[in-house]
């Protein structure tokens, strides 16, 4: 159902695209993921502060952009709906944490940012005589690469609860 029949649903043609909202917003909590671990020596308690300021984060701002699409899209707000469209982005994004958080899901964007980071050069060509980086001692040296592993499911969860969300909010 690519073209609803908007007279049906109470809903006007709106000019608002669900991912012109939802793509800034993302790369936004990227870069919040990613500051936050940049400072991870410097918080305290991090990863309960890391696992309650993101999901609640995400509440809010998406629930403000919901607000304003609903605005936007009815040309009245009723708050009930909106907050109501902020529920699949909060379960996204935990669900996005919770994948992140599996050393063997970020292993993949670890090893193409990861030589961004590290300056390797060897100069004995011997595998035995070379060491061997391991995730944990990558993550360990560079927190920066695991908030960019992290950031990376955060964003697409963001885009993701936000599509499905924004679609509850603008129901007049």
């Amino acid at each position: 159902m690519s073209n609803p029949d908007m007279k049906n649903t109470g809903m006007k043609a709106s000019s608002v695209d669900t991912l012109y909202i939802a793509t800034p917003v993302a790369i936004l909590f990227v870069l919040i993921t990613m500051t936050l671990f940049y400072l991870k020596d410097l918080i305290p308690r991090f990863n309960l502060v890391f696992w309650l300021s993101i999901p609640l984060t995400a509440a809010v701002i998406t629930g403000a952009a919901n607000t304003i699409i609903q605005y936007t899209t009815c040309n009245t707000v009723d708050i009930g709906k909106a907050l109501l469209g902020t529920v699949p982005t909060i379960i996204a994004v935990v669900v996005g944490l919770g994948l992140s958080s599996i050393s063997y899901c970020r292993i993949p964007i670890v090893s193409v940012f990861a030589p961004l980071f590290i300056n390797k050069t060897t100069t004995n060509s011997k595998e035995c005589c070379t060491s061997k980086l391991n995730l944990k001692m990558i993550e360990h040296n560079y927190p920066l690469l695991v908030g960019i592993s992290y950031g990376f499911y955060v964003m697409f969860s963001i885009l993701f609860g936000m599509v499905i969300g924004t679609g509850i909010s603008r129901i007049c």
